[in-house]
């Protein structure tokens, strides 16, 4: 059947040509014009689990906030501020992009940013020296030195309100440091950040709106912010995405013509690999309409994976024309002789990669199908495009009379020493694996890149107005009682300085008065004071916050306490998908987060058992979640390419054996990453061990098959999977070239990794089955 369908393929090798041409060019046109980007990390979590839809729920409500913050640096300090900000906020709030610019004199701004905006010591000196003359006796009418030192006294606080604490008008809308050298502004977006197509148009709006205004002001307006980081993120993997696919193709195509000295076979694959790009690309788009952070390396793992069934065609097509001259008979014999391996290892890869399907993790989903469904299209189109090529130009191409490369590589292989090298190297490699799990990173390194305006702007607010918020981690209570007994032990911790939560208003509800911290509890005796509760709202100082403290005072019930509250610091409050409300503790940390392993510390055993939100909490439990999914899948891949390599080989002891290899390899490769590189396993470099169960057996299956055909078949196939290797190596390899150091770290660990797979397969699996070698 093989052989009658290759001469079908050769005779109407013209068809095919043009169907294949004009399948893969509508599809890569499609592709081109729909392709997008979201490269948002809490799209890994999986939908349909109640735990991950409230989280997310909160990451969108509470933490990412639809933020955009502006570090402004002064080079002009002689401007005037207030008409700088003043034109800034007015030109951005005319925007489609801004709802408003967010005042700091709002609680819930306050909450966000920290409570930096007061000198709370200032403020306490200043009503100590009011408190110290009212308190002097006697107090009479006709005491002239009394009132004229209240005078001074209110004078006092009204200048002190006036120079320092005064928000009214513009000056609520930014914070300037105390060199005068920075101004902050905060704007909330008017849609969700994690909308990806509005921040694409939005931001780069905003730019071009600051950067006139940067101009003729003479400061340097920088983004940062939830709306800058994902807008950055998004770019940085778009980017990165064009660079990989840019430099695997042009480095695969080099490679080829080197490696067989022949522009036309060159030019064969590499026309046949663009249009079975075009077309996984196409599809991908197709079902799922945008590719994420995971699905975003699938286009160059296909063409590292694909041009190998290019390759292996290719070799054998040489190496009949060579035996048996240039006809027809000798493609269709090499179609014969390569079809049933390049099947089986397509097949085996395929599966490996679909297995990833069964995760409930949209994202993992999304990229196994891709990579599933990419492989066969790249074995579909190497298989039909190359021979029906080779037999359009068939008298016209030039193959080379001897392979110098193939004779190196059977020479080499023969060196016992190296084998004994390459056994002794896997095995002690392979024990070191051991410390790269039982130490798994569940901190990678980020997306954005360290240097990018983001970062920047954040490194230069924290330096001139301290530490922003009030701690990352968010642990949820749904009762006062359990609040106290959580916040007793949170600051009690090693990890925690400090929390912030309801309790910081009211300890007790049948104790009202009792304000928290001293901040709460110094303005709180501003407004028991009637005189200075006067001035101090002449100047409209946080209003909001002054009104909630004003019914802690009077409230008479604790339900309107905290309806107060949640009215005007929602942050403190959350309501999960089933209108469950819980109240949050914020803690505020005394790690690093992102180092060390600390969220591991943190949540599985500081915070085991305790419902908590917030980024950081998300990050982890997706991280959790992706390892025990990945786990499931490889299961279901081990047993279906035993079965795979069962029905191929018909030996249940040379299938164990190949899976054995492969997964040596596949240890070695994570334990040089390890101990060589210090390249931490993290949920994307985890997805090595499906990828390579699938691409290890690739070669030994060839191998094994090339046995049956003789020495000159052995040798090409040598060749075939050097070659294979190789342009697999320059397409994951391309992604050192990637400005996010998770990309980067998954290319250097993939390029490894197949380098160990290649010394396995040739200097030990091929010796132990070629009883000559």
């Amino acid at each position: 059947m093989i052989e009658r369908f290759a001469k079908f393929l050769i005779k109407k090798s013209s068809l095919f040509i043009l169907i294949l041409s004009l399948i893969g060019l509508l599809f890569g046109i499609y592709s081109l014009l729909n392709l997008k980007v979201n490269a948002e990390l809490t799209e890994l979590a999986p939908e349909k689990i109640p735990e991950f839809k409230d989280m997310v729920k909160f990451t969108n409500e509470k933490v990412v906030s639809n933020t955009l913050l502006l570090v402004i640096e002064l080079e002009n300090k002689k401007i005037n501020v207030n008409e700088f900000v003043e034109k800034l906020k007015e030109a951005f709030e005319k925007t489609p992009y801004i709802s408003k610019a967010e005042a700091f004199d709002d609680p819930e701004t306050m909450l966000k940013y920290g409570i930096f905006t007061i000198d709370e010591n200032s403020l306490t000196n200043v009503l100590n020296y009011y408190n110290a003359v009212i308190n002097v006796e006697p107090r009479s009418a006709i005491d002239f030195r009394f009132w004229r030192n209240l005078g001074i006294a209110i004078s006092t606080v009204s200048e002190y309100a006036n120079s320092f604490l005064s928000r009214s008008g513009i000056k609520k809308y930014y914070l300037i440091s105390n060199d005068g050298n920075v101004i902050l502004m905060n704007f909330s977006m008017s849609k969700p950040v994690t909308d990806i197509d509005f921040l694409n148009k939005a931001i780069p709006d905003l730019k071009n709106i600051a950067s006139k205004l940067s101009k003729e002001f003479e400061a340097n307006i920088l983004f940062s912010g939830s709306a800058m980081n994902n807008y950055i993120g998004n770019k940085q993997v778009t980017k990165d995405f064009q660079i990989t696919t840019i430099v695997s193709l042009v480095g695969i195509s080099l490679l080829l013509l080197i490696s067989y000295g022949s522009s036309k076979t060159m030019l064969f694959m590499f026309y046949s690999m663009i249009l079975a790009m075009g077309t996984s690309l196409g599809i991908i788009v197709l079902l799922f309409k945008q590719i994420n952070i995971i699905t975003s390396f699938v286009n160059a793992m296909l063409l590292g994976l694909g041009i190998d069934y290019g390759i292996h065609i290719t070799a054998k097509i040489h190496e009949n024309l060579r035996i048996y001259g240039k006809t027809n008979e000798s493609i269709v014999e090499a179609f014969k002789e390569n079809f049933t391996p390049s099947f089986v290892s397509a097949i085996t890869t395929s599966i490996a990669l679909l297995a990833l399907a069964l995760s409930p993790s949209k994202p993992l989903q999304e990229m196994g199908i891709s990579s599933g469904i990419g492989v066969m299209i790249f074995f579909v189109y190497m298989n039909f495009l190359v021979p029906a090529f080779y037999s359009r130009f068939l008298q016209s191409i030039n193959i080379p009379k001897k392979e110098y490369f193939s004779s190196f590589l059977e020479i080499l292989r023969r060196i016992k020493p190296i084998k004994v090298l390459v056994w002794f190297a896997v095995i002690i490699f392979s024990a070191f694996s051991y410390l790269a799990v039982k130490n798994f990173s569940y901190t990678p390194p980020g997306l954005v890149p360290e240097n990018s305006e983001a970062v920047k702007a954040l490194e230069i607010a924290e330096e001139k107005f301290g530490e922003f918020g009030v701690g990352q981690i968010v642990i949820a209570a749904k009762s006062i009682d359990e609040l106290k007994e959580i916040k007793n032990e949170i600051e009690n911790s090693k990890y925690f300085s400090n929390t912030f939560s309801l309790l910081s208003f009211v300890e007790e509800p049948e104790k009202l008065e009792e304000i928290r911290p001293s901040f709460y509890e110094t303005v709180y005796k501003v407004i028991n004071e009637p005189i200075l509760d006067v001035v101090f709202k002449k100047y409209g100082l946080y209003n909001s916050l002054l009104e909630t403290l004003s019914l802690l005072r009077t409230a008479k019930t604790y339900d309107d306490v905290i309806s107060s509250i949640e009215k005007d610091i929602p942050a403190l409050f959350f309501y999960d998908t089933n209108n469950t409300r819980y109240y949050l503790l914020y803690a505020k940390e005394k790690v690093a987060l992102w180092k060390d392993n600390n969220l591991k510390k943190i949540f599985d055993e500081e915070l085991k058992g305790k419902k908590v939100f917030g980024y950081p909490a998300l990050f982890y439990k997706v991280m959790v979640y992706l390892i025990n999914s990945t786990s499931k899948a490889v299961y279901f891949v081990f047993l279906a390419i035993i079965i795979t390599l069962l029905i191929d080989l018909r030996s249940f002891l040379k299938s164990l054996k190949v899976t054995f290899y492969v997964v040596l390899s596949i240890l070695a490769t994570i334990g040089i990453g390890y101990v060589a590189l210090k390249i931490d396993l993290t949920f994307l470099n985890l997805l090595i061990i499906p990828i390579f169960l699938g691409i290890g057996v690739d070669s030994m299956v060839h191998l094994s098959h090339s046995i049956l055909h003789g020495r000159d078949s052995i040798m090409k196939t040598e060749k075939a999977v050097t070659i294979s290797v190789l342009t697999t190596i320059i397409a994951f390899g391309s992604f050192i070239l990637a400005q996010g150091e998770l990309l980067k770290e998954f290319g250097e660990l993939v390029s490894i990794g197949l380098l160990v797979s290649w010394f396995v397969s040739i200097f030990v699996y091929l010796s132990s089955i070629d009883k000559k070698g």
